[in-house]
């Protein structure tokens, strides 16, 4: 006698939160499609708890500007992709949702971006809220307050991925009390915003602001635990006061080591900072009291690409010789400096860090002079390991002599070129 199959629906079977749970690693819209399987699925893509809104899930072909048919068929499915949005939004169950993601580009009936789904996704009270926006020419960018005063929300991020610009963030206000964590791309953001921001995120520990153009003045918090300024072009002098501040990653565009004060880093371990110079003579003759090197030694772990003019030279060497000894520092690796003019400054850091264990130097490609002969006034007692980056090996031995002098003992000494990083 044959055994007969069984065919009964196991996953159906499951409860509604295991079956949400299933569905929440799909995109939206497969997971709106579920509803056609069964009665049992009618309606259980409204339970899910994340939304992942994704417009490359609404094909179109590739076409040619000059096709006005077909660029008249890619606004339809971009109106297509809003209205779908939209409605899975509007007739969301009560269930509570966790997560909003969004990639895609939005456009209304007037042809222009269209926020409108951002209210919509606040009034769902997320915790998360992920938006990838490719708009091109948008000078402002302008989102409903809602969004920006959603009560549970802990993670906002808004990347904006123009053909050209960058579009200005403006808010009339801001009260995002649980907000943790925040990360702009590609804005332009200036001081009414990031006032607006510090006070009214009162439990802001992470900001990331990448590839941003910064109109800003002054950062101070006294709950900002990370601090992320990527890429950024930094238009006025900055000052940064985070006394609770452990980790610090700034890498700017050109014209900015003169304009960056760093004040109250006395929770601070983890730094790296890259910074170019500046070809403006006017700008470093105005220069202010350079407040950098001084404000990091409490760090265990430094990571330094300066790029200076002979003109900022002796500030930082003031700058540094202000320091207090850098006795938790247990890591130091300097790249970008010229080593014959700059040595001095490295020189500075092996005086002032007692239990420095490993160092790392970066030289020019272009430097193949002799080292300076200076005078030494004091002996690092050891260093564990010693990277040397460079692509000349005379060069490098040349350095490793010089550190002699300033260390007695050195462990691990490893002489690489650039690419073998």
């Amino acid at each position: 006698m044959k055994r007969r199959s069984d065919r009964t629906d196991r996953i159906s079977s499951l409860p509604d939160d295991v079956l949400a749970h299933v569905l929440s690693f799909l995109n939206t819209r497969d997971a709106v499609r579920t509803c056609v399987l069964s009665k049992r699925w009618r309606n259980t893509w409204t339970i899910v708890p994340v939304l992942n809104f994704a417009f490359n899930e609404f094909p179109t072909e590739l076409v040619s500007e000059d096709d006005d048919d077909d660029i008249n068929e890619n606004i339809k499915e971009e109106l297509r992709f809003d209205s779908f949005v939209c409605s899975v939004l509007d007739n969301r169950g009560p269930s509570h949702v966790d997560t909003v993601t969004f990639t895609g580009e939005f456009m209304d009936h007037f042809c222009e971006p269209s926020m409108r789904w951002f209210h919509r996704a606040a009034l769902l009270m997320p915790q998360v809220i992920s938006a990838m926006i490719p708009y091109f020419e948008l000078e402002e960018l302008n989102l409903p307050d809602s969004l920006f005063s959603c009560a549970s929300l802990e993670l906002l991020e808004l990347i904006h991925c123009p053909f050209n610009g960058r579009a200005y963030l403006k808010q009339n206000s801001i009260a995002l009390g649980s907000l943790k964590t925040l990360m702009l791309v590609n804005l332009v953001l200036d001081d009414d915003f990031a006032q607006k921001l510090l006070l009214g995120c009162p439990v802001l520990e992470d900001l990331q602001l990448f590839n941003c153009e910064l109109l800003i003045s002054d950062i101070s918090s006294n709950v900002l635990n990370e601090l992320i300024l990527d890429d950024c072009w930094i238009l006025r002098h900055m000052r940064i006061s985070c006394p609770a501040l452990v980790s610090l990653f700034i890498s700017s565009r050109k014209n900015t080591v003169q304009i960056i004060s760093l004040e109250n880093m006395t929770s601070l371990v983890y730094a790296t900072i890259n910074l170019a110079g500046s070809d403006d003579e006017n700008v470093v003759d105005n220069l202010p009291k350079l407040k950098l090197l001084s404000c990091l030694s409490n760090a265990t772990s430094l990571q330094l690409r300066f790029l200076p003019l002979p003109e900022l030279k002796e500030q930082l060497e003031n700058d540094i010789s202000n320091c207090r000894t850098f006795y938790n520092l247990s890591s130091l690796d300097i790249g970008a400096w010229n080593m014959v003019k700059h040595f001095s400054l490295v020189a500075l850091f092996l005086e002032n860090s007692p239990v420095l264990k490993q160092l790392a130097l970066s030289l020019n490609r272009d430097v193949i002079q002799e080292m300076p002969r200076r005078d030494v006034s004091f002996q690092l007692e050891y260093i564990e390991t010693v990277n040397i980056f460079c692509d000349e090996k005379k060069l490098a031995s040349k350095l490793v002599r010089l550190l002699g002098r300033y260390v007695k003992t050195m462990g691990n000494i490893n002489v690489r070129k650039f690419l073998d990083g």
